[in-house]
């Protein structure tokens, strides 16, 4: 996806965006957005004028709202791309997966979920 698709796409959910130019990094920061109608924040970082990474972090979650929202990702990218390898570190679980298209991984503790989505191979 280019750099002019993803700023439309943030444009139509967030309401308002912070842009930041690091070198050839351009980082786009929304403020909160709904996501499996779910408060986050969405993270998306270009460079050369494409998508490398996305970010989403979804806000202190509780009870069945954390439950939900977790046993939602974590079955999509199953059904997309297998089991994954399943990582602990302490308190943090986190699910990898890796393909010709990049890597893809979810990562929570006991409230905070995030998504990290690498598009590409280095």
């Amino acid at each position: 996806m280019s750099a002019d698709s993803a700023e439309m796409i943030m444009k139509r959910i967030a309401f308002r965006r912070t842009p930041l130019t690091v070198d050839s990094l351009l980082l786009i920061e929304s403020d909160s957005v709904r996501i499996f109608g779910e408060p986050a924040y969405l993270q998306i970082q270009i460079m050369h004028n494409k998508i490398r990474t996305i970010v989403v972090n979804f806000h202190p979650l509780s009870g069945d709202h954390y439950l939900n929202t977790r046993n939602t990702l974590n079955y999509y990218m199953e059904r997309f791309f297998g089991r994954g390898v399943i990582t602990q570190d302490e308190s943090v679980t986190n699910r990898r997966w890796e393909n010709e298209d990049g890597t893809m991984e979810v990562s929570y503790t006991d409230k905070y979920t995030r998504v990290f989505l690498r598009l590409g191979k280095r």
